[in-house]
């Protein structure tokens, strides 16, 4: 929350990334609002990570919120610092918690939501294979204006295809490993 609460205070950013929150927080009520997915518990029902850079600042937040265990479905979050923004990490960390959300949570869909003025995350998650499944209309308010809402889904049984094609785009950039390495379980990085 120390890191990365400053970001929350830049409304344009805050009013894309979090539709619930219409008005930044202090760092404590921001601490107050995660405390619950920051806790980690035996049935979580989010898992949010860090992105940190060479210098282990952090750089990015990505997550699988809202799990839904029964019906085998999580929602794709991701919010990264101005200065690091386009430049490969929010597809590799986005295909990482997809690879985390349908191998080891065994969940049938991601789901992710966005407004319609939002080009990066429209590029980022047809990228990423996920389709528009509906639209919910104005309900997003933010600088006192109403913003439409798409609604996107992306199946278990889509993402191997989109995934294997995916390897074979990201040529160069940024590497993305969950954990420290030497001990990481697992990466997202140009895989010649």
């Amino acid at each position: 929350i120390e890191a990365i609460s400053h970001w929350f205070e830049h409304l344009p950013d805050l009013s894309l990334f979090d539709g619930k929150m219409p008005v930044p927080l202090t760092k404590s009520a921001l601490g107050e609002r995660w405390k619950e997915s920051l806790s980690g518990g035996e049935f979580s029902k989010s898992f949010w990570f860090t992105i940190n850079d060479e210098c282990d600042a952090i750089v990015g937040i990505v997550g699988i919120d809202s799990v839904d265990y029964i019906h085998g479905d999580g929602v794709l979050a991701l919010y990264f610092a101005d200065h690091v923004r386009r430049k490969g990490l929010g597809i590799r960390a986005s295909a990482m918690l997809i690879d985390i959300a349908f191998g080891q949570l065994r969940l049938n869909r991601m789901t992710s939501y966005y407004r319609s003025d939002n080009d990066a995350t429209r590029a980022l998650t047809g990228t990423l294979g996920f389709q528009v499944e509906g639209k919910m209309r104005r309900a997003w308010f933010t600088g006192g204006k109403h913003h439409d809402v798409l609604v996107i889904g992306l199946l278990a049984s889509e993402w191997a295809e989109t995934r294997a094609n995916l390897r074979k785009t990201l040529k160069g950039g940024p590497e993305i490993t969950l954990g420290r390495a030497p001990w990481s379980s697992s990466e997202w990085s140009d895989p010649t």
